[in-house]
């Protein structure tokens, strides 16, 4: 039998990324250690609910250290929080934050279409749009203007303060289509 094992391996060699194959050995290995688990002659598999109980409980007080209890406020979160309170105080100091630019689409009733240039802070998560541009017709790819006008449009608004911050990107979408 373990000829035939190797002779299949040597002929058919499992081509699968390293990390697949090794996440597939964890999984063998978990499951062998269950010791309630049964299988029948049909493939159909069977574990005692409490033995599985038992392992998630103390998988998770094994890991419990990784997990944020909402309720206290301790390193980061307090940086965060104290960000977003001075952010509601005046809401153009997030804007003196540093920002990711996150594009977002959206197709109108009509066909058109609407590109959305928004910023992200990297230190609340919230958004804003710095800018929009409606592509309405035919046109099958933007125009080469775009990029640069669009650089100019979005350092323009981080000097500026008007933007307002938004805890998503769909309301942020939301507010400056209500504001136009």
């Amino acid at each position: 039998m373990i000829n035939l094992h190797r002779l299949i391996t040597k002929l058919f060699p499992d081509r699968r990324p390293d990390w697949e194959q090794k996440r597939e050995r964890e999984f063998i290995l978990a499951a062998n250690s269950l010791k309630t688990l049964s299988v029948t002659d049909r493939g159909g598999m069977s574990i005692d609910p409490e033995e599985l109980r038992e392992q998630i409980v103390a998988a998770r007080e094994q890991l419990k250290h990784l997990v944020h209890n909402p309720g206290t406020h301790s390193g980061p979160c307090q940086s965060v929080a104290a960000v977003e309170v001075a952010q509601e105080a005046d809401p153009s100091a997030e804007g003196l934050q540093d920002c990711i630019e996150v594009v977002a689409w959206r197709r109108l009733p009509s066909g058109a279409a609407v590109r959305y240039v928004c910023l992200q802070s990297t230190h609340t998560g919230r958004y804003s749009v710095a800018m929009a541009s409606l592509f309405a017709g035919a046109i099958e790819s933007l125009p080469t203007w775009v990029d640069g006008n669009t650089n100019r449009q979005v350092a323009n608004a981080l000097q500026g303060s008007e933007l307002h911050w938004y805890a998503t990107v769909g309301e942020a979408m939301d507010a400056w289509d209500v504001a136009l």
